[in-house]
């Protein structure tokens, strides 16, 4: 158990260290309160979809978890704030963060 906690951080930390530097570098004006939200969605979304097997592919079942629960955002983001033209973007980085927790969460299953 041990070490799927421990993978489970990596994953985690893997796609909130590559958000962190999206957004500080794409707009380095967000506030830290949005920069720290999205940090955290990013760690928990990447350490919760690590752990949960839903009987498919792993890179599939981790792209379909990322999106689901990005779901929130997509409504908060672009259809509450009137900016329904964010919603593609939205989903398109959802689905290639889904992707890259699907390949680490590969490629710890391996290693263990």
């Amino acid at each position: 158990m041990k070490v799927k906690i421990k993978n489970a951080v990596i994953v985690g930390l893997i796609p909130a260290i590559l958000e962190g530097l999206l957004i500080h570098f794409a707009d380095p004006t967000t506030s830290n309160w949005v920069l720290i939200q999205s940090i955290l969605f990013w760690f928990s979304c990447g350490f919760v979809v690590y752990l949960i097997d839903i009987g498919l592919n792993k890179i599939i079942s981790c792209v379909l978890l990322t999106v689901l629960l990005n779901l929130p955002w997509y409504i908060s983001l672009s259809i509450g704030s009137g900016k329904i033209e964010h919603l593609v973007p939205l989903i398109i980085s959802s689905i290639i963060m889904g992707l890259v927790i699907g390949l680490v969460s590969k490629k710890l299953n391996k290693t263990t």
